[in-house]
């Protein structure tokens, strides 16, 4: 399955091949910010449910607005599925094959973000979220136009001391060769600044029990390059979830 994606990161200079500084689509940096705050706001709520300070979150994440030649670590990215036309190019070698923005996946491949929020809207339902008893839950399928997803990452697992599991997802998109333009979505990661340091520190403050894993602050280039699966996180869900399908 093809996957086109334009990635949108505040501070980064994206220059064309002839030379010339090539501007975003018109929006993105509207929506960006948009998305910004509204993850901020879900970070306070996480934090006061975890009798957490209410800064515990600001302290880890870039300024807004950034600094002078200061690179957001949040990325906002458009993305298209399986667009037919798209995949005739390919077939036909009129698009270029180099492009690191094109990307080839399973619809079946597990995923787990590594930011510590993500939103996604999309045109077409298909994005499914594995519940805690391992079965796929479709979670776009009656959104209304102002509605949204919303679903942790790795970073705030990390960061709470894994109290907020991470969100394993996969996306479906079914026979899309009737629609030419495939199935489009905007996806808001907010990650943590680079040089930030991830630990357990705030939650044994705040009284919650913190097992060995966490209680060593990890920066978040370290992190960021440590793959984790989700057999290795939930192994014991992975292991109902295959029961319950051979039942």
């Amino acid at each position: 399955m093809w996957l086109e994606m334009y990635d949108y990161r505040p501070g980064v200079s994206v220059r064309e091949h002839g030379g010339a500084m090539e501007l975003s689509p018109s929006g993105l940096p509207d929506i960006f910010s948009m998305l910004g705050k509204v993850c901020r706001d879900i970070l306070d709520a996480v934090s006061f449910s975890l009798n957490l300070r209410s800064c515990v979150f600001t302290e880890i994440l870039g300024n807004m607005p950034l600094r002078s030649q200061e690179v957001s670590s949040s990325v906002l990215s458009a993305c298209c599925h399986s667009r037919p036309s798209f995949e005739e190019a390919q077939q036909h070698g009129i698009a270029s094959p180099d492009d690191s923005q094109l990307l080839v996946f399973s619809e079946q491949e597990q995923q787990i973000d590594k930011a510590l929020l993500t939103l996604v809207k999309s045109d077409r339902s298909g994005l499914y979220i594995k519940d805690l008893h391992g079965r796929w839950i479709l979670v776009d399928g009656d959104l209304g136009p102002h509605d949204i997803v919303v679903y942790p990452g790795l970073a705030l697992y990390q960061e709470t001391s894994g109290y907020v599991n991470p969100a394993v997802h996969k996306t479906e998109v079914g026979n899309l060769q009737e629609c030419m333009f495939g199935r489009c979505s905007l996806a808001f990661k907010l990650t943590p600044r680079f040089v930030a340091r991830p630990g357990g520190s705030e939650m044994g403050a705040a009284g919650h029990g913190v097992d060995t894993q966490f209680q060593a602050p990890i920066t978040v280039t370290e992190f960021m390059q440590t793959n984790r699966s989700a057999d290795q996180l939930f192994p014991k869900n992975n292991e109902s979830s295959s029961q319950s399908e051979q039942d």
